[in-house]
């Protein structure tokens, strides 16, 4: 949420322009409306880019970043507004004593449909006892987990996870540690891998992604503002895959996704 989805009026324009249904919305780094597009790092333009730009973005989050207040808050008065476009997700720290000792009621207040966790910018580690338990509340509500994954490590420890909760969903940012997904794709029945990412996920990750996982398992993701929606839509557009494959990806996966919250 920031930039020119950072209003109602603008959310609309956005929609209108690329036909877009529903938007899913949750609030930028400390609530942070203009944001500043990230490091460009030409030689590496794949997924694999991405767990190296985390360190940056840690940097960054830690140094320059300024809090403005509760973005989720932002997120829903926007979805309160526009509810016919607008899909809330609560961004969470799980480090944060006070979001976690709250989110139940939060889920309730918030009106959440999803939590979104972001290891680069909080580092809070899959092996930790604050993950487990606000996992133990997704399941019980059935919310959807968004996860931007900070290290080949960290993406091991999720795998293994996984393994032992496979009646919790995880979307995986960015399509992070494929070739460690890959390694367990017979456990992985409620996971789901997002195609944002800038230039750092590409049409043949997409398609590596639906060859490992089925086209069932692959979301559509823009990564705005950082990214430019047009630019993540004509992405998928312009794969080599039938328009059945193309509807499961911008819509049918991401509903049924949705379809399951308590």
């Amino acid at each position: 949420m920031a930039r020119e989805y950072s209003t109602p009026e603008s959310i609309i324009e956005i929609s209108k322009r690329f036909d877009i249904d529903k938007i899913v919305l949750c609030t930028s780094p400390k609530n942070n409306l203009d944001l500043n597009d990230p490091p460009n790092i030409p030689f590496i333009k794949s997924p694999m880019g991405i767990y190296l730009l985390n360190r940056l973005l840690r940097f960054a989050y830690n140094s320059f970043i300024k809090d403005n207040g509760d973005g989720n808050k932002h997120v829903l008065e926007i979805s309160k507004s526009i509810p016919e476009i607008v899909v809330p997700f609560f961004w969470l720290n799980p480090l944060d004593t006070l979001q976690m000792s709250n989110l139940e009621n939060n889920i309730r207040d918030y009106q959440i449909r999803g939590i979104k966790l972001h290891q680069a910018w909080n580092p809070f580690r899959i092996d930790g006892c604050e993950f487990n338990r606000l996992v133990e509340i997704a399941r019980a509500k059935k919310l959807p987990i968004f996860i931007h994954l900070y290290s080949k490590r960290e993406t091991r420890k999720l795998l293994q996870f996984i393994g032992n909760n496979q009646d919790v969903t995880f979307i995986i940012a960015h399509m992070l540690g494929l070739e460690i997904f890959k390694e367990e794709r017979h456990i992985l029945s409620n996971v789901y891998f997002d195609t944002s990412g800038s230039e750092r996920v590409r049409g043949k990750d997409i398609l590596e992604a639906i060859n490992l996982f089925g086209h069932e398992h692959v979301i559509f993701g823009s990564d705005t503002p950082y990214a430019r929606i047009g630019d993540q839509i004509i992405k998928v557009e312009q794969m080599n895959i039938n328009d059945s494959v193309k509807e499961h990806i911008f819509r049918l996966n991401i509903e049924h996704v949705l379809s399951a919250i308590s």
